[in-house]
């Protein structure tokens, strides 16, 4: 209701999908591209001829100035509601579009031409403003314009101006302008999903429910406020618009409510994996060392797994604190003047320790960097975390080199790697909290993908900036750079 055209506001994104023998040789001598449903032509057509007479009539029985100036004040109603959409919490139908209170309130209050007019007006300068398809904007336009024109016929066949007349009029000229809406878009979803249409229609009909009652209900206050007096009418706009703060508001809260539901699953779906591992390796170790007489060798490799496994413990405990840390806004940072080739020097030579023989580590620094203004703990936290990132992301034989050179005022950070990259689509989200390139696992490396949010968060504390550069298959350059000291 309202809401339900081919837009980003509705049961959702129609994708055509392939049509069936009769339906393509028809596209074909019609020669209709293969994205448009046949369905949208009848009702493109169809409504541009109604637009058209409905100028037409309106133009030559030379409408009087106050009926004029009150299509104007709907007409600007209608605009408004149609591009700004209301969230109704519960309806299936997404956003949904005040604007056919204004149309179905003309329909009844001035008739089907000026009803037609500005329902055609009102889509077809909201699509345009948004710069939809043509065939978009031409379907449903003519789905307003064919609904408009349908409530206002429904509204003539009562006649009288008494508040049951009005009421039962609205009423009829709602569900008027509802049923042609429904049935036109559901023949073309039908359509370009394949389905059955009674099914397709059933289903739009349940989903648009609510909002067609709500809608009915306050397009009876507007005729009736009307017919006292149009500037009596006029007070409906505030009600309206509380409405539709209201209703964004507490849409944006369980929106926020419901992600912040979905990263507590996530979160505890993530580390109670990442606990899993390590947990295991270090309890069948422990068991190993106390239940057996080892011999030296034995011993120290256990020995070492335990060693690992509670360092990777470790850094996953850290991690999840610093995550909290940010969510709460305690974190403290202690900026001072510090060396940023040492500290680098010192992050990579304990990176070496553990590395893996098939991989390298570079330092490079085309002149001795100036002093940043930073925490030289977090720097080191920083440079640790995208090196890991590196690590785990190389090929065999893959070089990891650490550049450092001046930017500016600032000084920049790069560590480059030979390894998968990062798909484009992927790239403005890899600093997202819990965000994981490759969250089932399929090339073995797993994370609780908190790393490169902690990155962000640091860098930005600091009063830096970071980024990323890559190529799929290519490899990735993570760069941030600090102020100078």
């Amino acid at each position: 209701m309202g809401g339900s055209t081919i837009s980003g506001g509705t049961p959702g994104v129609l994708k055509h999908a392939a049509p069936g023998p009769p339906l393509a040789g028809l596209r074909a001598r019609l020669g209709v591209p293969e994205n448009v449903p046949l369905a949208t032509l009848p009702v493109s057509a169809a409504g541009a001829a109604l637009f058209v007479t409905a100028v037409y009539l309106f133009a030559s029985t030379g409408p009087s100035s106050s009926a004029i100036v009150g299509s104007l004040a709907l007409l600007g109603a209608a605009l408004l509601a149609e591009a700004f959409p209301v969230p109704i919490e519960g309806v299936a139908a997404g956003r949904t579009s005040l604007a056919n209170i204004f149309i179905v309130g003309t329909a009844v209050i001035y008739g089907w031409t000026e009803a037609a007019i500005i329902g055609a007006l009102t889509m077809g300068l909201v699509e345009l403003a948004h710069r939809r398809p043509v065939s978009r904007i031409t379907f449903n336009t003519g789905l307003y314009t064919l609904a408009a024109g349908a409530a206002g016929a429904a509204a003539a066949a009562i006649e009288g101006t008494s508040l049951a007349a009005l009421l039962l009029a609205t009423a009829i000229a709602s569900a008027a302008f509802y049923l042609v809406d429904i049935t036109l878009l559901s023949g073309v979803i039908a359509e370009t999903t394949r389905r059955p249409f009674f099914r397709v229609y059933a289903r739009s009909t349940y989903s648009t429910a609510a909002p067609f009652a709500i809608m009915t209900s306050l397009a009876a206050i507007l005729v009736v406020l009307w017919d006292r007096s149009p500037y009596i009418a006029v007070a409906l706009a505030g009600p309206l618009v509380a409405i539709a703060l209201y209703e964004r508001r507490v849409f944006s809260i369980l929106e926020r409510l419901r992600e912040l539901d979905r990263l507590k699953n996530e979160f505890i779906a993530i580390v109670s994996h990442e606990l899993r591992t390590p947990v295991a390796s270090v309890y069948g170790a422990t068991m190993t060392l106390q239940q057996r007489e080892l011999d030296e060798k034995r011993r120290d490799s256990l020995l070492s797994v335990i060693f690992t496994e509670s360092a990777r413990l470790a850094r996953l405990v850290e991690q999840v604190v610093w995550a909290s840390r940010f969510d709460s806004g305690h974190t403290r940072l202690h900026l001072e003047p510090c060396e940023p080739f040492g500290l680098a020097e010192e992050v990579i030579k304990a990176a070496r320790l553990h590395l893996p023989p098939t991989l390298s580590i570079e330092l490079s620094a085309s002149a001795p960097p100036p002093p940043v203004l930073a925490d030289p703990e977090r720097v080191r936290q920083v440079l640790v975390n995208l090196l890991d990132n590196a690590v785990k992301f190389s090929p065999e034989g893959g070089r990891i080199q650490v550049a450092i050179e001046r930017a500016d005022g600032d000084v920049r950070f790069a560590v480059i790697d030979e390894g998968i990259g990062i798909p484009p689509r992927e790239q403005a989200r890899i600093f997202e909290k819990f965000h994981r390139l490759d969250p089932n696992l399929t090339r073995g490396v797993g994370g609780t993908g908190l790393g490169l949010y902690i990155c962000q968060e640091l860098v930005h504390q600091m009063n830096g900036r970071i980024w990323v550069d890559s190529r799929e298959n290519e490899g990735s350059t993570f760069v941030f750079e600090l102020p100078r000291a």
